[in-house]
């Protein structure tokens, strides 16, 4: 073979590899450029030989120590490690680099031979890799929680409300219960957000009309924001109904609104307005059909920052003073909206204010609503509850409210006891009111026996947090939920309408 055929081969092979390799004299300029070269770093073959390699792969505020590297080069060592480079059109990457000594035939060191990788890509992936960890471990301290707390949460707010209903107390130590009460509320959100995001909170979704949801929700917008602000909702007048939680409806609504509240410290407007829009989305639920809803919350504050924009979605991110925000708002929302297969875009000019806007897959309005009859016996407040609750302050609480409202009420505190008086009863409870976890038998497996042994019986369970392998969507299907923490009113609510759900006319 020829010495010029084999250099054609040996160039040839060299513009083959899937890695950059640009040769330089001593001085650092460039004296070879593979063709994987020029894709890597745009610069064409004729453009970048005889050029100084630091102005073709470096940036400004590398520069420095990139001309450390080639000074050691020069002295024949050997160099490799990742360093940041840029592109021809000035974007920067990442790339493991390896610099090697070049000598001629004689063993006279003659330049430098450097192959470089991009590993941007795999860096990218090393960062959703340490994300997905992190919510995982998340997850696993939301749900190692969760269950102790919610139940040590609702015994407190149980208890103040007991307290408070009572009367006979006024001043000081009434406003002292109260704060109490509003301090152990922001408790459960904080848990239900914590739940929410790592996607261990146990949901109701139903198809819900957005302009009601709003409606509802807007004298409580109205109170979040400071009198120097000023709240608009507007609607289309098309009927607007998506599939989702509503307790997650109002997270999402809350927690974006609080966001432009903190973005317009010297006031300003809030806009929320929904909308009836079309479009295409690669991950969309299939069943939208490109039919979506859109809610944006336009704030006139003073906008985001470009080096914030990107993480303002990442859990515990806070540009908030230490104390005054968990950074899991805009997580939450980011959380939820995904889970409902939608789509979360933000437009922020700074000092211009923000536009967050949620589009969320719309779906057909419910049907007609089954009518319910009560029977003679759930209609009034003589019906009997069996309770099982392994938390035995809990017990003994729920038990009082129950009592007080008027309710026949037999406690356990186990789901095994339970079953056990269900059965020797004979199926004469009205309802069975069960915690979930519960050491033994859980408040599933409690439910599925009620359910087929005692025929006619409505089961209501109380759930802070059920782990996923305890679910079961064909109990829950036939059977009602209470999230924890909740207060009286919230279980003599869920009690009645458990109990309205007798057979269908």
């Amino acid at each position: 073979m020829s010495n010029a055929l084999e250099r054609t081969l040996e160039s040839r092979l060299v513009d083959a590899v899937q890695q950059s390799v640009i040769a330089t004299d001593l001085e650092g300029r460039i004296t070879f450029w593979n063709a994987h070269a020029s894709r890597m770093f745009g610069w064409t073959r004729d453009e970048a030989l005889g050029k100084p390699v630091v102005d073709v792969t470096t940036s400004n505020t590398s520069r420095e120590e990139a001309e450390k590297i080639l000074a050691q080069l020069s002295r024949g060592e050997s160099w490799a490690g990742e360093f940041p480079l840029r592109r021809k059109d000035g974007s920067a990457f990442t790339a493991f680099v390896v610099n090697s000594p070049l000598f001629d035939d004689t063993g006279t060191l003659v330049g430098v031979v450097g192959v470089t990788t991009d590993v941007s890509a795999s860096r990218a992936l090393d960062v959703q890799l340490r994300h997905a960890l992190k919510l995982e471990a998340v997850g696993r301290l939301a749900s190692g929680i969760a269950h102790d707390f919610n139940n040590l949460i609702t015994i407190i707010l149980g208890s103040l409300d007991v307290v408070l209903d009572g009367g006979g107390m006024g001043g000081t130590d009434r406003h002292q219960l109260i704060a109490a009460r509003q301090a152990s509320e922001r408790a459960a959100e904080l848990t239900r957000q914590l739940l929410t995001y790592t996607r261990k909170e146990q949901l109701q979704p139903r198809v819900l009309s957005v302009a009601d949801a709003l409606a509802a929700l807007s004298p409580m917008l109205r109170r979040l924001m400071p009198a120097n602000m000023e709240v608009r909702v507007e609607c289309d007048a098309v009927p607007m109904h998506t599939m989702l939680d509503p307790r997650q409806f109002d997270q999402l609504v809350v927690n974006l609104v609080a966001n432009a509240r903190d973005a317009m410290p010297d006031g300003g407007r809030c806009t929320i307005r929904a909308q009836a829009v079309r479009a295409l989305m690669a991950s969309a639920d299939a069943s939208a059909n490109g039919a979506y809803l859109r809610l944006d919350v336009i704030d006139t504050g003073m906008g985001i920052p470009k080096d914030i924009l990107p993480h303002i979605f990442e859990p515990f991110f806070t540009t908030r003073q230490p104390g005054t925000g968990t950074g899991l708002g805009l997580a939450t929302v980011y959380s939820i909206t995904e889970q409902a297969g939608g789509r979360v875009e933000v437009a922020s000019t700074p000092g211009s204010g923000s536009t967050f806007s949620i589009l969320l897959p719309r779906c057909a309005p419910a049907g007609q609503a089954p009518v319910f009859v009560r029977s003679a016996q759930s209609s009034s407040k003589e019906a009997s509850i069996l309770v099982a609750e392994d938390e035995p302050t809990l017990n003994v609480l729920i038990v009082r409210i129950l009592l007080n409202a008027g309710y026949h009420v037999v406690s356990c505190e186990s789901g095994d006891e339970a079953l056990a008086v269900a059965l020797k009863d004979g199926g004469q409870f009205d309802l069975v009111l069960t915690d979930v976890v519960m050491p033994g038998m859980n408040g599933f497996e409690l439910a599925a026996n009620v359910l087929e042994q005692c025929p006619g019986t409505r089961v209501l369970m109380m759930t802070g947090y059920a782990p996923d392998e305890m679910v079961r969507p064909e109990i829950l299907a036939h059977t009602t939920l209470l999230s924890k923490p909740f207060g009286p009113p919230d279980l003599l609510r869920a009690v009645s309408m458990a109990l309205s759900q007798g057979a269908h006319s």
